[in-house]
């Protein structure tokens, strides 16, 4: 059975597809050139999607109790999202730690990737999906059936790509900072002794972090699929490789790190915008 997320988990699982784990930070380079690698790199397109898919996503919460939200209430909803995850909030928190972070003597190799064919070719595909406003069941559907045509060559290549990027642990990690920040955002809004602790959350986080693994491997795979239909299997071979090279690692390692904390603070945003003030809505 296919795991049903809901559609924040979707927004954060098509962000990580390209992130890798926590790594070293190096020298600062320019604001300019972090800026032309990250829109390259196709991060600056994908986040202008990211606050409509979360607004989404909270509607559709809501409403899983078998009601729709009123009318007011899904306004409030729509507003606090609308701005914790600005897609111009966002790129700020990675414009600076990649100008941070990026180590220059990485700099020309990732150039030469995402301006030769290759590079551009999967950054097209990949802005695609993050555009696409289709459910992310008929997405997963998608991905599904052709996976199930595919040869076993190509699942291959397509399970070497999901490995190489990391996206499965990167996932994991923005979920579960993003259900911290969330619950800690309005903890931090409440009466002392009331709403969750810290360490409650974390308690509840480790106790999902073994379902949340497989949940998402499962999920990505047939994402994977949808997404690089249209690559060719030297496209794929290539892209794996890029991933696995000492600059790929270098800029995947820095975007989870960057994208870990604009997530961690968009969903403490949210949290105090949700969360009542002295009885009145944000």
């Amino acid at each position: 059975m296919k795991p049903k997320l809901p559609r924040w988990a979707w927004a954060v699982s098509l962000l990580t597809m390209l992130l890798l784990a926590p790594g070293q930070a190096f020298a600062q380079v320019d604001p300019g050139t972090a800026e032309r690698l990250l829109r390259k790199s196709g991060l600056w397109a994908q986040l202008d999607g990211v606050a409509a898919q979360v607004r989404q996503g909270l509607v559709e919460a809501v409403a899983q109790g078998g009601r729709a939200p009123e009318p007011a209430d899904a306004e409030r909803l729509a507003a606090a999202a609308s701005a914790a995850y600005a897609a111009d909030r966002l790129r700020g928190v990675a414009l600076r730690g990649v100008a941070q972070s990026l180590d220059p003597r990485q700099v020309k190799a990732l150039f030469d990737w995402y301006d030769a064919p290759t590079g551009v070719r999967m950054t097209r595909l990949e802005e695609a999906a993050a555009a696409d406003r289709r459910d992310s069941d008929a997405v997963i559907a998608d991905g599904q059936a052709r996976l199930q045509a595919m040869s076993a060559e190509r699942q291959a290549r397509l399970e070497a790509l999901l490995q190489a990027s990391g996206a499965i642990d990167a996932t994991v990690s923005m979920t579960l900072n993003t259900v911290a920040g969330a619950r800690q955002g309005l903890a931090s809004m409440l009466p002392p002794g009331e709403g969750p602790t810290p360490e409650a959350t974390r308690a509840l986080l480790a106790q999902q972090l073994p379902q949340l693994r497989p949940a998402f491997e499962q999920m990505l795979r047939p994402v994977m699929a949808a997404i690089y239909a249209e690559a060719t299997d030297a496209q794929l071979a290539d892209y794996t490789a890029f991933l696995r090279s000492p600059a790929g690692q270098h800029l995947n390692d820095l975007l989870q790190r960057v994208m870990d904390e604009a997530f961690l603070d968009a969903a403490t945003e949210l949290g105090r915008r949700l969360a009542p003030a002295s009885g009145q809505p944000v």
